[in-house]
């Protein structure tokens, strides 16, 4: 399998799984189409250290923050990765990536910018806990914006159950799918 910094996933049609969603008073104009995703019902032990590792600042991935697509379009993806594992909460190293330092100031004064948060979890683990990771991960990524940004939040949820992006064979797979993706749709009510 690719390192997941590498491959990062596709955008495919949207499809809106059942699941927890915490509501905000927003609701995005457009709708971005839902990047690619494996599901799974397959549970993969972790490797002798994995644990201790993805509690580090270094973790398993080269990078913890990536945009996809890069460019400006209507809709982004802010990948927010390699959270420690049973860790809800982010990495100093993560809070001050570069990336995501400018992605949050952007978010904060660029005011047609609307987002959703979805908190993922590998496949380790009661399926109750790992909802309950995703649903922290994402409440604590939303803290990271300003007022500004938080008031245009339309979702922070959960990724339905057995939902990932990677592979979880792999430790990098599954420290990938130990993430946060920011959903940023360009273009407020009105304007496109």
């Amino acid at each position: 399998m690719a390192d997941p910094i590498e491959r990062m996933p596709n955008v495919r049609p949207q499809n809106t799984p059942p699941g927890p969603v915490e509501q905000m008073p927003n609701l995005a104009s457009q709708q971005c189409t839902e990047l690619a995703k494996v599901h799974s019902n397959a549970v993969f032990p972790y490797q002798p250290n994995e644990v201790a590792t993805s509690r580090t600042e270094a973790g398993h991935l080269p990078a913890d923050v990536a945009m996809v697509p890069p460019g400006a379009t209507i809709c982004q993806y802010l990948f927010i990765m390699d959270f420690g594992v049973d860790w809800r909460h982010l990495k100093t190293s993560t809070k001050l990536d570069p990336l995501l330092v400018l992605q949050i100031n952007r978010f904060e004064t660029d005011k047609s910018l609307q987002f959703q948060i979805v908190g993922y979890s590998d496949c380790v683990g009661a399926e109750r806990n790992n909802l309950f990771l995703r649903t922290g991960r994402a409440r604590n990524v939303f803290h990271l914006l300003g007022p500004s940004a938080r008031s245009r939040v339309f979702a922070v949820k959960a990724a339905p159950p057995h939902e990932y992006f990677y592979d979880n064979a792999t430790v990098q797979g599954r420290a990938g799918n130990r993430a946060v993706v920011i959903e940023i749709v360009s273009g407020g009510p009105g304007t496109i």
